[in-house]
Order: C-alpha cells, then structure tokens, then sequence
C-alpha cells in the first residue's frame, strides 16, 4: 500500500496539524506502509529529504503566506507527479493550497480528507474557498473527523456525515518522558510554588489574555507560564506589564520540542482557554494529559475541546471567555492536593484507553483497508 500525507506543513516546523501528520507517517511506516509526506516548504526552494525512521519528505517551494495561505505552486506539479502512483491520498484540512493541488491533479488514488478544523474567522476568505472546499468533499471518498462533537457542529461537514469516520487524535507518549531535566524544571518553577502552564500558537482563539486576566485572581505562589509563538505575542507582553503582571505571568515564546518535558514536568495544571471552535480538539491538552497532568479548559460549544477533557475526570470546563470562573478552577485544583492527583491520574488513564499514537495509526490504517476494498 502506497500513502502519501498531504499537508500544510510537517516537523520541525509545530502546530497541531503537523503534529498529527508527523504521528500518522510515523505509525504508518512503522506498520510497515509504503508513506510519503508532501507539504509547503517556508521558502522558495523545493526540498527532499528523508525523515530519520526513513521514509521520505518533500516541501515544495512556496512563494510565502496569504491570509495564512501558502502560495505554493510547486505543489501542484509534485501533485501531479503522484496522481497515480498512490493507492491513498489523506489531505490535512483546512489548506486551501492542498485542495487546488487535489483539484488541479484529479488524482485517481482513494482520497481521504482529515478534517481538523471549520475555517472559522476568514469569512471574507471563506466566501472565495467554500466551492473548492465542498468538490473536495464530494470528491473525497471518506472524511474522518477528530470528534463526533465536531463532525456534527460542522456546517461544512453537515451534508457528508455518511461519509464520516471519527477518529481521535493520538500520541505517542514518547515524546514527552514524565521526568524533565531537574535543573530546567527548578528554573521554570522558580520562586512559585505552583505552575499552570499553558502552550500554543498566539493566535486569535487561543485566549491566552483570558487567562492573564485569571492570573490575578490566582494564590501569590503560583505562576503562569504561557509557551508559543505568532501574531499575539507581542500584545500579551504588553497586556502582562500593563497589568502589573510581571512576577506572576511568564512568557518565553517559542519552546524546542527538546525542552517542553521540562515545562509539562514542572506544573502543576494544564490550561486551555480557547474562545472558539477554531480550536476543534486541544492536541496540547492530550500532551499534557499522557504526562498525567489535570486540565482546566473551556468549554466551547460545538468543539472537540470538553469531550477530550471529561469534566471531573481529567480536569475541569469553564464557561468560555470567563477570567473570574476561569481563576476559580485553578485556585480550586492548586489547592486541593486530593483533587489534583484524582483528575491527574484520569488524565493518564484516558490517554491510555484512548488517544495513543498507535490506536489513531490501526483506525486510520482499518479505514483505508476498507476504502482499498471497495469496488
């Protein structure tokens, strides 16, 4: 069987997409699959390479970003290059540029869409990208959502629900050993007693100035660190000083993938504040929760987010964009000791029984199995 991931982009470069392709191709090859990863290339050049577990790589040159768009022609030509030489096409959506090169190449494998998320702010985008998002929906001959939550709060998805298959993003936990580097872990710490950590891009949805805003109604001798990079930083940096913030909320921008073990190590609780459903699943909270930490998470309608973090099994859900409801939680868990390790050992147990790399690898490999079978 020859499967080819196609996506925005693929490690090193991070974000819950690329994470989740980087697991698939690696489960895949292990499996013993004949797998190729074809993505954008930040730069103009086209690059081939091959991973360390030795199947192969391409980014395609790309001539830069437009309303978060690359604009990577060379990917339809290396569409075009393996329009019959693969047996399954599994596409990463939303990219606008992975569905031209679909439509623009016909290709005449199975095609699988994964459908990680609705395009949720760009509206005036969306009016432009909406045909070609449902003839790749028409064309795609399954669609797996991450959730039966958000499979069907999907407008977008509404008409091909026969067509869906959930299956939930999964981990594998080697990659965040529980024990950090004892000395990163007492430099993250610091003076606090406490750490609630929170980790993503800085980006409109994530609401990380909720909780900054929370972080004053936390104890003293607990800290915030909030991981990442994008658009946002800046502002959240100014929205800590202004605030008076500056001894109790860190932000330390983009952290290696090398030392997030330290920082998960290092708190105490998880947090995820997101405000909308652009934040369809949480992969950083399955992070967090395969190093058996507790997570305290919005609760946002229509998402993937409550069902990933059961309330009062892994963690606890808060009313979306709730600073006051949002403090409450964390004061509660930081100061119940009972509590906390109760929710942190649901939070292993969970990502045991369900979001393991190789559970979503044998899903997702049962499900092109099923599509190679068909007539």
């Amino acid at each position: 069987m020859r499967v080819l991931q196609l996506g925005k982009f693929f490690p090193p470069i991070l974000g819950g997409i690329e994470i989740v392709t980087w697991e698939l191709a690696e489960g895949l090859h292990q499996s013993g699959i004949d797998v190729e990863v074809l993505c954008a290339n930040q730069g103009p050049d086209t690059v081939r390479e091959q991973a360390p577990s030795g199947y192969g790589v391409v980014r395609a040159g790309s001539w830069g970003q437009v309303l978060a768009t690359s604009m990577s022609p060379s990917l339809v030509a290396e569409m075009r290059r393996r329009r019959r030489s693969q047996d399954v096409i599994h596409v990463h959506m939303p990219d606008p540029m992975a569905a031209v090169a679909i439509w623009a190449t016909r290709p005449a494998s199975r095609v699988v869409v994964h459908w990680h998320s609705d395009v949720v702010r760009q509206r005036r985008a969306q009016t432009l990208y909406r045909p070609l998002q449902d003839w790749l929906l028409a064309r795609a001959d399954a669609v797996i959502a991450t959730s039966d939550a958000y499979a069907h709060a999907s407008g977008a998805l509404e008409p091909w629900l026969s067509k869906v298959t959930v299956v939930p993003i999964g981990l594998s936990d080697r990659r965040f050993p529980s024990q950090g580097a004892p000395d990163a872990v007492d430099r993250i710490r610091g003076r606090w007693r406490h750490v609630v950590f929170a980790l993503g891009r800085m980006t409109y949805y994530k609401g990380f100035d909720v909780l900054v805003q929370a972080a004053r109604g936390l104890p003293d001798d607990c800290g915030v660190v909030i991981g990442g990079h994008g658009e946002r930083l800046e502002a959240l940096r100014q929205q800590v000083a202004e605030q008076g913030l500056a001894d109790r909320v860190h932000l330390p921008g983009h952290i290696p993938d090398d030392e997030l073990p330290s920082y998960f190590a290092a708190c105490d609780v998880f947090c995820m504040p997101s405000t909308l459903r652009a934040e369809a699943y949480g992969v950083a909270m399955v992070e967090a929760m395969a190093v058996g930490r507790p997570v305290v998470a919005s609760d946002i309608a229509g998402s993937g987010v409550p069902w990933v973090n059961q309330h009062g099994r892994t963690g606890l859900n808060v009313p979306v964009g709730d600073p006051s409801a949002l403090a409450t939680a964390l004061s509660g868990l930081l100061a119940d000791d009972d509590l906390r390790q109760q929710l942190a050992s649901g939070a292993r147990r969970r990502y045991e029984e369900e979001f393991g790399a190789a559970r979503m690898t044998q899903r997702v490999l049962a499900l092109y199995r099923e599509l190679l079978a068909r007539p």
